[in-house]
């Protein structure tokens, strides 16, 4: 049995339209969102990968030296690109360009953001991570710190539910996301959005 933890990063720049390229600190408020999901309890995870993005890899160093746990950070992993839509308030966003923000939230891959990253090119090199990870983590317990696209493409390769859905799934800062594999199954979910 394989199992892999997808961690999303906490708060970072809270309201602020965050991608691949532009990239912020984790608030007071993140930190604590974090922290608090882990309790600091000892981790059963053998390892950690992670975004190499600040606001995951902030947490990733921290909670690896703390623990004393291996620490591998993938460029697969990094959030979706938003093009010109990073680093702009969402209100600003909405204001300027609300029909085509919520063409993009109903379907990604026919509506790409400005100048941003096509979704089929994301939703595979997120794949190749998941698929790399899965031969090379096969019976231990992984910890992936990651962002919210990123959990959502995975999911969607998991359970398999069409692009149009991705938005209708909730992901919380610093939700946790549990993913069995048995080479015998198929993957299955074994909870989103929890804490240890």
């Amino acid at each position: 049995m394989t199992t892999i933890d997808l961690l999303r990063h906490g708060e970072a720049a809270p309201g602020c339209c965050l991608g691949a390229v532009f990239d912020a600190p984790l608030t007071e408020k993140g930190w604590l969102q974090i922290r608090n999901v882990l309790a600091w309890a000892q981790p059963p995870w053998d390892g950690v990968i992670s975004s190499p993005l600040i606001r995951c890899s902030a947490f990733a160093e921290e909670l690896t030296e703390f623990h004393g746990l291996p620490l591998k950070f993938d460029g697969r992993l990094r959030e979706l690109g938003f093009g010109s839509w990073e680093g702009k308030s969402w209100i600003d966003l909405y204001g300027q360009e609300g029909d085509r923000l919520i063409e993009f939230q109903r379907c990604p891959g026919l509506n790409p953001a400005p100048g941003g990253e096509d979704y089929q090119d994301f939703e595979a090199r997120v794949a190749d991570a998941w698929n790399d990870l899965l031969t090379n983590a096969r019976g231990g317990h992984w910890l992936v710190v990651t962002h919210a696209g990123v959990l959502r493409a995975v999911l969607r390769m998991v359970l398999g539910f069409p692009e149009e859905r991705l938005f209708s799934l909730h992901v919380p800062y610093a939700g946790l996301t549990r993913i069995e594999q048995n080479d015998d199954y198929p993957s299955r979910l074994v909870f989103h959005g929890g804490r240890l």
